[in-house]
């Protein structure tokens, strides 16, 4: 993928628990700020939260060309709305139109996870390979699926999160059993805070934990992870992928994540090939370097 370095695009990458508003040049993110989305709050008040952002950068950088905007669960990147996200509860939003009326700029717009798996596979951890899958483990968890360098841009594809992994437990998604009842970072302290006498505050304390011999840490971190291996052998019996990226919070636990994800998946791939499993290497930031991608694409048409 060509990228053109010297044009410089804001770019907005929309999560869970916060905004990530950048003014990007290719990988380099040459400004950086936050917002909190504030989903607790309801749709309305995240959307409101998402145009702030937008207005706020869109004034202080007014040489940017062009404005690139990522955000979570289904993306119709043709229409240019947001159909529909369980976490931040909004649907519909017309988010291509509504940031055009404030800045009159060409706006790119993409699914978050898949513009972090671009960014990994133009910048990152998925450089050199052909076909890939870049699975961030987050408030939520989605992945982008790269088959022969061609990214699958389908507003329903990737959702492995919501694979059933027989948790028993109610989804936001209103299903139940899925992946991201047990294996993203709130569900997982949220488990443990549920049956430890400590109150810990993120994952990576809950992996630290059970690295440490707490027998409840173990008992949530394990099964997490398992649930995590799970997925992640279905895929791999549909898909065969030469390489696996794991991204999001609750991938800062390195080797705590990968070694036990690779010792079940080397168990269970009896003849396919175990793909290589690597942590990413552009961390929080592969979904506003995707945007900036998203924004330059449309710069270009």
């Amino acid at each position: 993928m060509s990228q053109d370095d010297h044009t410089p695009t804001i770019a907005i990458d929309v999560g869970g628990t916060e905004i990530k508003a950048g003014l990007v040049r290719g990988e380099k993110i040459l400004m950086s700020k936050r917002w909190p989305t504030e989903r607790e709050k309801g749709p309305a008040h995240a959307i409101k939260q998402v145009l702030t952002a937008t207005e706020q950068m869109f004034a202080e950088f007014q040489e940017a060309k062009a404005i690139g905007l990522v955000v979570p669960g289904v993306v119709n990147t043709q229409t240019g709305l947001a159909e529909y996200s369980e976490n931040i509860g909004w649907r519909n939003v017309p988010f291509v139109q509504l940031i055009q009326d404030i800045t009159k700029l060409p706006v790119g717009f993409d699914h978050d996870v898949r513009a972090g798996g671009t960014a990994e596979s133009t910048f990152g951890a998925g450089r050199g390979f052909q076909n890939s899958f870049f699975m961030p483990i987050g408030t939520g968890i989605s992945g982008a699926i790269t088959i022969n360098g061609h990214q699958l841009d389908d507003p329903f594809s990737g959702e492995i999160g919501h694979l059933d992994v027989k948790s028993g437990i109610e989804c936001a998604c209103e299903s139940s059993g899925c992946l991201e009842t047990v294996s993203t970072g709130p569900s997982i302290i949220r488990a443990y805070n549920l049956l430890s006498k400590k109150q810990l505050k993120d994952a990576r304390e809950v992996s630290e934990a059970a690295q440490s011999g707490d027998l409840v840490a173990e008992k949530i971190w394990g099964a997490a992870v398992e649930a995590i291996a799970f997925a992640l052998n279905a895929y791999i019996n549909i898909l065969s992928t030469e390489v696996i990226i794991l991204g999001g919070g609750v991938s800062k636990a390195g080797d705590a994540l990968i070694e036990p994800i690779k010792k079940y998946l080397n168990h269970r791939l009896t003849f396919l090939p175990c793909p290589k499993i690597v942590i990413a290497e552009l961390g929080d930031q592969a979904g506003m370097i995707g945007a900036g991608i998203a924004a330059s694409r449309a710069l270009r048409n």
